[in-house]
Protein backbone atom coordinates (compact mmCIF):
# COMPACT_ATOMS: atom_id res chain seq x y z
CA UNK A 1 0.00 0.00 0.00
CA UNK A 2 1.58 3.56 -1.00
CA UNK A 3 1.86 5.27 2.21
CA UNK A 4 3.03 9.11 1.90
CA UNK A 5 4.84 8.61 5.72
CA UNK A 6 6.17 5.59 6.08
CA UNK A 7 7.36 4.25 9.64
CA UNK A 8 9.35 1.03 10.17
CA UNK A 9 12.38 -0.64 11.57
CA UNK A 10 13.42 -2.08 8.63
CA UNK A 11 16.26 -0.61 7.02
CA UNK A 12 14.05 -0.69 3.58
CA UNK A 13 10.29 -0.63 2.85
CA UNK A 14 8.45 -2.22 0.15
CA UNK A 15 7.76 -1.57 -3.23
CA UNK A 16 5.90 -3.47 -4.68
CA UNK A 17 7.16 -6.85 -2.88
CA UNK A 18 10.56 -5.17 -3.62
CA UNK A 19 12.87 -3.57 -0.81
CA UNK A 20 13.68 -0.45 -1.20
CA UNK A 21 16.57 0.76 0.79
CA UNK A 22 17.48 4.11 2.41
CA UNK A 23 20.15 5.44 4.16
CA UNK A 24 20.39 8.95 6.08
CA UNK A 25 24.69 8.23 6.73
CA UNK A 26 25.45 10.89 3.74
CA UNK A 27 23.08 13.62 5.04
CA UNK A 28 24.08 15.25 8.08
CA UNK A 29 20.85 16.67 8.56
CA UNK A 30 19.07 13.56 9.25
CA UNK A 31 16.94 13.78 5.98
CA UNK A 32 16.55 10.18 3.73
CA UNK A 33 18.59 8.80 0.31
CA UNK A 34 16.84 5.90 -1.41
CA UNK A 35 19.80 3.14 -2.33
CA UNK A 36 19.01 0.14 -3.66
CA UNK A 37 20.91 -2.90 -4.85
CA UNK A 38 20.63 -4.92 -8.33
CA UNK A 39 18.83 -8.00 -6.62
CA UNK A 40 16.33 -5.62 -4.68
CA UNK A 41 14.88 -3.11 -6.94
CA UNK A 42 15.07 -4.53 -10.33
CA UNK A 43 11.41 -6.54 -10.47
CA UNK A 44 9.79 -3.01 -9.41
CA UNK A 45 6.78 -1.97 -11.75
CA UNK A 46 5.67 1.14 -9.81
CA UNK A 47 7.73 3.06 -7.97
CA UNK A 48 6.65 4.54 -4.96
CA UNK A 49 8.72 7.57 -3.36
CA UNK A 50 6.75 8.54 0.09
CA UNK A 51 7.25 11.64 1.13
CA UNK A 52 9.34 10.73 4.67
CA UNK A 53 10.62 7.83 6.80
CA UNK A 54 10.16 7.67 10.21
CA UNK A 55 9.63 11.65 10.12
CA UNK A 56 12.74 12.12 8.22
CA UNK A 57 11.84 13.47 4.49
CA UNK A 58 13.37 11.83 1.34
CA UNK A 59 15.09 14.35 -0.88
CA UNK A 60 17.22 11.61 -2.80
CA UNK A 61 17.27 9.52 -5.25
CA UNK A 62 20.72 7.22 -6.00
CA UNK A 63 20.90 6.66 -9.78
CA UNK A 64 21.87 3.09 -9.87
CA UNK A 65 18.66 1.88 -7.84
CA UNK A 66 17.55 1.67 -11.36
CA UNK A 67 20.34 0.26 -13.83
CA UNK A 68 19.29 -3.37 -13.43
CA UNK A 69 15.46 -2.29 -13.72
CA UNK A 70 14.36 -3.55 -16.94
CA UNK A 71 10.30 -4.04 -16.42
CA UNK A 72 9.75 0.18 -14.98
CA UNK A 73 6.47 1.38 -15.81
CA UNK A 74 5.95 4.48 -13.49
CA UNK A 75 6.86 6.70 -10.69
CA UNK A 76 4.24 7.63 -7.99
CA UNK A 77 4.70 10.84 -6.02
CA UNK A 78 2.08 12.34 -3.89
CA UNK A 79 0.64 16.08 -5.22
CA UNK A 80 2.06 16.91 -1.76
CA UNK A 81 5.43 16.17 -1.78
CA UNK A 82 7.90 18.55 -1.30
CA UNK A 83 10.91 17.59 -2.72
CA UNK A 84 9.91 15.71 -5.91
CA UNK A 85 7.27 15.84 -9.09
CA UNK A 86 6.55 13.57 -12.33
CA UNK A 87 6.31 15.22 -15.27
CA UNK A 88 5.22 13.74 -18.25
CA UNK A 89 6.00 9.95 -16.63
CA UNK A 90 10.13 11.71 -15.64
CA UNK A 91 10.87 12.03 -12.72
CA UNK A 92 11.93 15.80 -11.59
CA UNK A 93 12.32 17.81 -8.15
CA UNK A 94 9.27 19.53 -7.17
CA UNK A 95 11.19 22.42 -8.87
CA UNK A 96 12.14 21.05 -12.18
CA UNK A 97 15.66 22.06 -11.59
CA UNK A 98 16.88 18.59 -11.24
CA UNK A 99 16.39 15.72 -13.67
CA UNK A 100 16.36 12.41 -11.78
CA UNK A 101 15.25 9.72 -14.54
CA UNK A 102 13.79 9.68 -18.03
CA UNK A 103 9.61 8.13 -18.61
CA UNK A 104 10.23 4.65 -17.96
CA UNK A 105 9.82 2.45 -21.38
CA UNK A 106 10.80 5.86 -22.89
CA UNK A 107 11.28 4.57 -26.68
CA UNK A 108 11.20 7.69 -28.53
CA UNK A 109 14.64 8.65 -30.90
CA UNK A 110 14.86 12.30 -29.47
CA UNK A 111 14.50 13.68 -26.17
CA UNK A 112 14.11 17.21 -25.37
CA UNK A 113 15.58 17.72 -21.74
CA UNK A 114 12.69 20.50 -20.16
CA UNK A 115 13.13 24.25 -19.86
CA UNK A 116 14.73 24.96 -16.37
CA UNK A 117 16.38 22.02 -16.02
CA UNK A 118 19.55 23.37 -14.53
CA UNK A 119 21.22 19.32 -12.85
CA UNK A 120 21.02 15.84 -14.76
CA UNK A 121 21.61 13.31 -12.31
CA UNK A 122 22.95 9.82 -12.22
CA UNK A 123 21.59 7.61 -15.30
CA UNK A 124 18.56 10.01 -15.90
CA UNK A 125 19.03 9.39 -19.72
CA UNK A 126 18.60 6.06 -19.36
CA UNK A 127 17.07 5.11 -22.79
CA UNK A 128 18.74 2.44 -25.36
CA UNK A 129 16.64 4.27 -28.38
CA UNK A 130 17.90 7.47 -28.20
CA UNK A 131 19.48 9.12 -30.90
CA UNK A 132 19.11 13.10 -30.52
CA UNK A 133 19.34 14.77 -26.73
CA UNK A 134 18.78 18.20 -26.17
CA UNK A 135 19.77 19.65 -23.05
CA UNK A 136 18.53 23.56 -22.73
CA UNK A 137 19.98 26.63 -21.61
CA UNK A 138 20.59 27.46 -17.90
CA UNK A 139 22.04 23.68 -17.37
CA UNK A 140 24.82 23.64 -15.40
CA UNK A 141 26.20 20.06 -14.61
CA UNK A 142 25.64 16.60 -15.52
CA UNK A 143 26.73 13.99 -13.08
CA UNK A 144 28.11 10.35 -12.88
CA UNK A 145 26.98 8.11 -15.61
CA UNK A 146 24.04 10.81 -16.86
CA UNK A 147 23.99 9.77 -20.43
CA UNK A 148 26.31 6.32 -19.99
CA UNK A 149 25.73 3.79 -22.55
CA UNK A 150 23.64 5.02 -25.04
CA UNK A 151 25.06 3.46 -28.02
CA UNK A 152 22.60 4.52 -30.36
CA UNK A 153 23.28 8.40 -29.54
CA UNK A 154 24.20 10.35 -32.90
CA UNK A 155 24.10 14.03 -31.64
CA UNK A 156 24.01 15.95 -28.34
CA UNK A 157 23.14 19.91 -28.33
CA UNK A 158 24.79 20.95 -25.31
CA UNK A 159 24.58 24.73 -24.01
CA UNK A 160 27.16 27.39 -23.29
CA UNK A 161 25.68 27.73 -19.62
CA UNK A 162 26.63 24.09 -19.00
CA UNK A 163 29.91 24.03 -16.46
CA UNK A 164 30.37 20.49 -15.39
CA UNK A 165 30.00 17.05 -16.99
CA UNK A 166 30.85 14.31 -14.45
CA UNK A 167 32.87 10.92 -13.94
CA UNK A 168 31.69 8.63 -16.57
CA UNK A 169 29.25 10.59 -17.63
CA UNK A 170 29.13 9.17 -20.98
CA UNK A 171 30.93 6.22 -20.88
CA UNK A 172 30.22 3.73 -23.51
CA UNK A 173 28.19 6.81 -25.29
CA UNK A 174 29.73 8.09 -28.24
CA UNK A 175 27.90 10.67 -30.51
CA UNK A 176 28.68 11.03 -33.57
CA UNK A 177 28.17 15.49 -33.26
CA UNK A 178 27.89 17.52 -30.93
CA UNK A 179 26.04 21.11 -31.27
CA UNK A 180 27.20 23.42 -28.54
CA UNK A 181 25.87 27.01 -27.86
CA UNK A 182 29.53 28.18 -26.89
CA UNK A 183 32.87 28.77 -29.01
CA UNK A 184 35.79 26.78 -28.74
CA UNK A 185 37.23 29.21 -26.23
CA UNK A 186 33.84 28.79 -24.47
CA UNK A 187 34.05 24.47 -23.93
CA UNK A 188 37.66 24.99 -22.79
CA UNK A 189 35.94 26.17 -19.18
CA UNK A 190 33.92 22.90 -19.05
CA UNK A 191 35.11 20.44 -16.26
CA UNK A 192 35.15 16.80 -17.92
CA UNK A 193 36.44 15.97 -14.56
CA UNK A 194 37.93 12.71 -16.67
CA UNK A 195 38.86 13.10 -20.51
CA UNK A 196 39.62 9.33 -20.58
CA UNK A 197 36.10 7.98 -19.44
CA UNK A 198 34.45 11.19 -21.52
CA UNK A 199 36.37 10.06 -24.97
CA UNK A 200 33.46 9.13 -26.42
CA UNK A 201 32.33 13.06 -26.07
CA UNK A 202 35.35 14.94 -26.49
CA UNK A 203 36.06 12.76 -29.53
CA UNK A 204 33.01 13.93 -31.89
CA UNK A 205 32.79 16.26 -34.40
CA UNK A 206 31.90 19.39 -32.31
CA UNK A 207 29.87 22.40 -33.93
CA UNK A 208 29.98 25.65 -32.79
CA UNK A 209 28.24 28.49 -31.77
CA UNK A 210 24.83 26.23 -32.19
CA UNK A 211 21.24 27.65 -31.62
CA UNK A 212 19.80 24.99 -28.93
CA UNK A 213 16.36 23.47 -31.14
CA UNK A 214 12.96 24.29 -28.97
CA UNK A 215 11.29 21.49 -31.46
CA UNK A 216 12.12 18.39 -33.45
CA UNK A 217 11.37 20.55 -36.80
CA UNK A 218 14.96 22.46 -35.81
CA UNK A 219 17.64 19.58 -35.09
CA UNK A 220 20.08 19.23 -37.45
Amino acid sequence: MNTKHIVTDEKFYLCDGCEVYYSTEEEDDGSIWLIGTRESVSNIREFYIPNSINGAPVIYIEGDIFDYNKVLERFIVEEDNEHFSVYEGGLYSKDMTRFYFIPPKYDGKVFFVPEGVEWIGDTALNADSLETIVIPGGCRKMIEYSAACLRALKRIYIPKSMEFIGFKAFNFTSPEEVFYEGSEEDKAKIDFCDGGFNAGLLDAKWHYNCTIPKSSDEIK
